[in-house]
Formats: C-alpha cells, sequence, structure tokens
C-alpha cells in the first residue's frame, strides 16, 4: 500500500510537470556564458530557442534536473535542466552541455570578451534580406492596438527612398517581418512604441523580445550581438538643424559648421567614454556609433549649401566635411542611412561650385542638326532645309556689328518669326531638353570626387532616380547611357525596375479618361477667380475637395499615394476631388494619375496652361504645395492644413459641417 501510495504521488508529480509547470524557471530568460548571447527563454506558454517559439511537450523532473521536451511544426528537441547555483545552471541542449547565467537586467549585460570583428559587407549584390521575428508580450491591448502591424524602414542608399516593410501582429503579439537589404544597413522599427533604431546584416534572422511584464528588451540571433549592445548603451547625442531659411552670408555658413563642429566633438567624447567604461563592446558597435556621428555631422553641414548663394559653400566648410569624412569613414557605408543623403548634398555642393555646370549653351540650326545625329529627334527634309536658313541667318547675326542688328532683324522679322514656331514643336522642345540635359554635367563633375567606384555608382543612381521621381516618364537616350555606367548589378536592378514601371504606365490608357478635362474648358479666361469659378460651375451644389499639386513636388506624391484611405473615410459623402497640377508636363501627368489610380466619377482633373494656373493660385493665395481646400455647397473656399488628414476625426467633423 505505501509503495502504491508513492507511485501515484510520483505520476501526480510528472502531471503536473507535463502541464508546464516550470516551477521557478517560469518567466526567465538565459545568457550562455561563453558566448554571452541570450540563448533560451522560459515564458509560461512558449519557450524561446534559436529564434523560434516552441510548445512544450512535457516538462518532467530526472533527479535534480527537469527534463524539457519541446516542439515546432514537428521539430523536436530536449533541454535538460539543472539545479540553479547562484544564479546560473547547467543546461544540457540536445545532449550538448553549456552554463547559463539568469538575465536579471532589462537589457543584455555586457559580453564576456571582446569582438573585433566588422560588419558584414555582401558588395551590395542583389537578393539579400533578412528576417525579423518578434514578440511584443505582455503589452497592454491599447498598446498593440495603435497599430497592428509592425513596421521595420529601411532608406536605400541607391535612391534615398524610405521603404517600409511590415508583418501582422497578432493578439499574442507575435510578427514576422521580411527585410530586403543592401548591406548591412541601419533600419527604424516600430516607431512610436518600441522605437528601435539598429543595423541588420543579410541574411541573418533574428528575434525581439519586447516583454512588458518583465520590463526585458533582448535580441536573439546567431550575430545579434551588436543589437542588443545598442539597445543596452542608449544615449542623447547633440543635435540641431539651421532654423535661418534664407540666403546665408559666409560668415553665418562657417559659423553653422563651428556649431556642428562642437557637437560632433562632444558626441566623440561621449562614445569615448561609454568605450572606456565598457572595454568588451564590439568593433561593430562602435563603427555604428562613429559613422552616425560623421555622416550626421557632415549631411547637416552640407545641407546649409541649399542657402548659400548659387549653392556654393565657403572652402573652409568643404575643408572641414573632407577632414571629417574621408579619413574616418566606416564600410559599408550603409550602416548610417544618413550617408545616403550626405552623398547627395555632397555632390550637389560640387556641383554648384564647378564653372562646368554653369556654362551655357547656344541653340542653332547646327546644334539642332546634330542633335538628330545624337539620335534625339529625326527631321524630315523640308526641316533640315529651314534649319539651314536658321544657321544661315545666326551665322550673319555672328558675323554683323550690333548697329547693324536692328536691320537684320527686320529684314528677316517673318523667318524669326517661324524659328520661334518652330522651337515650340514638342519633338524640338524634348530634343533639347534631352541633349542639353545637366544630368550628363552633373555625374562628370560627381565622379571627379570620388575616388571609390562604388560611390561614383551610388551617385550616378541617385540622380537617375530622382530623375524618374520627378518626371515621372521613362529614362530618355542620355539617362539610360548614364544608367549602363553603372557598374553595381543590384544598383542598375533598382533603376531598371522603375524605369520598366513607367514605360509599361505609357502603354495603358487613363481608366476613366473623361476625368482628364481640356483647358478649353476655360479657354480664353485670364482671372483667376473667373478661371475657378467656371471649373466649378458643374459641381455647383457639392461639396468639392480641391488639390493643388505637381509632379515634381515630392510630398505632393506623398500625399497622393495615400488619397485612396482619405477617399475610403469620405466614401458616405458627396464629394468632388477635384486636382489642379502645377507646371506638369502632359506625359508626366497623365502618368502619375495612372500610377496612384486617381481615376473614378468624382474625379476631375486639370492641367492649365501655365499662366491660367497661375492666375488660379494667386486667386486662392497658395504658397506651398500641396494646397488643400475644402469648397461648400455654396462655393466658399475653406482652408486645410497640408497635413490635415492626420487628424482624420477632425477632418471628418469640417465634412459633416459643410454637408
Amino acid at each position: 500500500m505505501k509503495k502504491l501510495l508513492t507511485f501515484l504521488l510520483a505520476l501526480v508529480a510528472m502531471t503536473g510537470w507535463a502541464q508546464s509547470d516550470l516551477g521557478p524557471l517560469a518567466e526567465t530568460m538565459w545568457r550562455n556564458e561563453q558566448t554571452g548571447d541570450w540563448d533560451i527563454g522560459f515564458t509560461k506558454k512558449y519557450a524561446i530557442y534559436d529564434c523560434k517559439l516552441w510548445n512544450y511537450d512535457y516538462i518532467r523532473p530526472k533527479g535534480n534536473k527537469v527534463v524539457i521536451a519541446l516542439t515546432n511544426n514537428g521539430e523536436k528537441m530536449q533541454i535538460t535542466v539543472s539545479q540553479e547555483k547562484k544564479g546560473k545552471r547547467q543546461m544540457f541542449v540536445n545532449g550538448k552541455k553549456q552554463t547559463y547565467s539568469l538575465i536579471t537586467t532589462s537589457e543584455l549585460p555586457n559580453y564576456p570578451t571582446k569582438d573585433t570583428t566588422p560588419f558584414q559587407d555582401n558588395g551590395y549584390r542583389a537578393g539579400d534580406t533578412v528576417t525579423f521575428v518578434g514578440w511584443l508580450k505582455d503589452l497592454p491591448k491599447e498598446v498593440l492596438d495603435r497599430n497592428r502591424k509592425y513596421v521595420i524602414t529601411t532608406y536605400s542608399i541607391f535612391t534615398r527612398e524610405a521603404t517600409e516593410y511590415s508583418g501582422d501582429i497578432d493578439d499574442e503579439g507575435h510578427f514576422v517581418v521580411k527585410v530586403p537589404v543592401e548591406n548591412s544597413q541601419q533600419i527604424d522599427a516600430d516607431w512610436r512604441r518600441t522605437s528601435i533604431v539598429t543595423v541588420l546584416e543579410p541574411g541573418e534572422t533574428y528575434f525581439l523580445l519586447i516583454d512588458g511584464a518583465n520590463q526585458k528588451r533582448l535580441v536573439m540571433g546567431r550575430n545579434a550581438r551588436v543589437q542588443n549592445e545598442l539597445l543596452a548603451h542608449q544615449y542623447r547625442k547633440s543635435f540641431d538643424q539651421l532654423h535661418e531659411h534664407h540666403i546665408l552670408t559666409e560668415e553665418q555658413l562657417l559659423a553653422y559648421k563651428d556649431q556642428w563642429a562642437g557637437m560632433y566633438q562632444h558626441n566623440q567624447s561621449m562614445l569615448d567614454s561609454i568605450m572606456q567604461q565598457n572595454p568588451m563592446l564590439s568593433r561593430k558597435f562602435e563603427d555604428f556609433q562613429r559613422m552616425d556621428d560623421i555622416a550626421t555631422t557632415a549631411e547637416e553641414v552640407l545641407q546649409s549649401s541649399l542657402f548659400a548663394q548659387g549653392g556654393k559653400l565657403p572652402q573652409g566648410v568643404k575643408d572641414y566635411i573632407d577632414s571629417l569624412l574621408w579619413q574616418n569613414i566606416v564600410k559599408p557605408y550603409t550602416i548610417a542611412r544618413n550617408m545616403s543623403f550626405l552623398l547627395y548634398y555632397y555632390s550637389y555642393n560640387a556641383e554648384h561650385g564647378s564653372d562646368k555646370y554653369k556654362q551655357s549653351v547656344t541653340i542653332d540650326g547646327n546644334s539642332l542638326l546634330q542633335m538628330e545625329k545624337d539620335g534625339y529627334i529625326k527631321f524630315s527634309e523640308e526641316d533640315k532645309a529651314f534649319l539651314k536658313r536658321f544657321q544661315d541667318l545666326t551665322n550673319q547675326f555672328k558675323q554683323a556689328k550690333e548697329e547693324d542688328y536692328e536691320a537684320i532683324n527686320e529684314k528677316n522679322k517673318e523667318l524669326i518669326e517661324q524659328i520661334g514656331e518652330f522651337m515650340q514643336r514638342s519633338d524640338v522642345e524634348t530634343a533639347i531638353q534631352d541633349a542639353l540635359d545637366a544630368l550628363q554635367t552633373q555625374v562628370e563633375i560627381s565622379d571627379s570626387i570620388y575616388s571609390d567606384p562604388v560611390l561614383r555608382d551610388f551617385s550616378r543612381a541617385q540622380k537617375l532616380y530622382e530623375r524618374l521621381d520627378n518626371k515621372r516618364q521613362p529614362f530618355n537616350h542620355s539617362c539610360m547611357a548614364i544608367l549602363n555606367q553603372i557598374q553595381l548589378p543590384a544598383v542598375r536592378n533598382v533603376l531598371l525596375v522603375e524605369n520598366d514601371k513607367f514605360v509599361n504606365m505609357q502603354k495603358v490608357e487613363v481608366a476613366n479618361a473623361e476625368c482628364l478635362r481640356p483647358s478649353s474648358d476655360v479657354e480664353g479666361l485670364t482671372d483667376g477667380e473667373a478661371i475657378f469659378r467656371k471649373i466649378l460651375e458643374p459641381y455647383k451644389g457639392r461639396i468639392v475637395y480641391l488639390d493643388i499639386w505637381g509632379t515634381w513636388c515630392g510630398p505632393c506624391k506623398e500625399k497622393l499615394k495615400e488619397s485612396h484611405f482619405v477617399k475610403d473615410q469620405l466614401k458616405d459623402y458627396d464629394i468632388v476631388y477635384l486636382y489642379l497640377a502645377n507646371t506638369s508636363p502632359e506625359e508626366s501627368w497623365q502618368n502619375v494619375i495612372k500610377e496612384y489610380n486617381l481615376t473614378g466619377p468624382n474625379c476631375v482633373h486639370y492641367n492649365l496652361p501655365k499662366a491660367q494656373q497661375s492666375a488660379v493660385e494667386q486667386f486662392l493665395k497658395v504658397d506651398s504645395f500641396p494646397t488643400y481646400k475644402l469648397i461648400d455647397k455654396q462655393g466658399n473656399i475653406h482652408d486645410l492644413h497640408w497635413q490635415h488628414t492626420e487628424d482624420m476625426k477632425s477632418f471628418l467633423e469640417t465634412i459633416e459641417k459643410l454637408k
């Protein structure tokens, strides 16, 4: 009877373990004493190991140890855990013995040994991704509901574009995000909630634990050391921005440089102090922080060229940037996101300081015929005969004295008028724009300032992408020639994919083409109010949502990209969406409309002649782009802040009042 009772008690004990009674192991995280990594975690519902969440198959005592069997999608493993001694336990993971210490701090403690390994450099090859797994554990529901997606933002050094990648967050707080990376690359994660800045390395898998109940922030992974160090050693850096937005004197520009030089030294001193106090911090941690300081300082100082006379910075500013940058730069360039903006402004300053950039070109008959030879245009025989007359007239002016100009003008009055009309032909205008494109000159200047061919590729790519973004048209002859000079396949591919998008777009007609209204609707009108009221006439008695934008305007296009969300919020209201484009080439205008699908029975688009659009903007007191207005049913005009859709509740209340 006594033996039976003992057996039953043992069975009860084993059954208790089988029901996931972890005892003192519950809600504990364990660090490998040899490597310093966070290797294992035990929560009430899951074990965490190898960047995965494992279900408990059984938990059984075995002498003074506990055997834990785990499963994950058919995969099985076993962990045997010894008794704790002074915060440490021996664990056998699939038979392999390691010593682990209990993590009692919010972040991982300093690693036990120094690591001098640099960031992985993949040569900027295409196709590399990172798998970012995570668990926002025991966060309040209202915090999770703030955004049910975990968003990671990358910043391309090829294009200067920010791209968001996201994964759904389930009710327990789990998520997975696949992140394409250009190389080892700085990212921002889950901004405005957990707000993490770190660097991801190509091909790696990371597991992020944000534990609200136990106040822990830990990263698991084969190479997750620097990510843990960046979480554990955060510090506030000195930072300021240019507050003057007008042309600055040389003295002011030098003073701004000195201000940033002081902040840079202060930030470097803080980093030196952290490295001295924590001598085991890795090379990656130090490289990232130093590169971040260098790139941020250089980018902010170079940005002041936007407010320099002619875009040219004083020599003292340029000398400082060169001494800061090229002696201290760390590769790969992508570990600091501001490097992409730095390259842009470094090239900008070099271009605007170059006499080559400022050279003027004379257009005459011979130069137009040369454009035909270069493939920019095809002239008829009649055109060529006319261009010969144009060149003869040009030669007359070149050989004549200044006092004879008036007589030559009078004698050739009809020909001069014909030349004016010829130069306004759309094919001639396009050929001149393409042939005299300043882009090639900009590229030549940029090539001369970068010794590293990789930086030359990045600079070319940034200029080409900016051209695509502004024009919303496929590359012309000269742009394709520049693209073919780029050596890195991944960089070329990014541009070709984006270019193909616009090539294909040109083959597609605008859906609901009647939403594109001809300027003949307001033909002959010159007064801004008269033009605007004429446009509004068909929509009298309805609310009109006015968007004044331009194909050249980045913020305008960002807002247009989000416009479907706005329209969805307003679907219950009878609203006309009126779009007036500012200084936008016809082809670019239509491509943006197609790209963002800005069509529909309630959409109206105008691309008015410049004088009429300017008159309307003057009447509406437009001083920035985009500009938004609401016109009520009585025709009264109401101003809207350009970020009015950020507070959709308030915006809907405004619409409700106008019903």
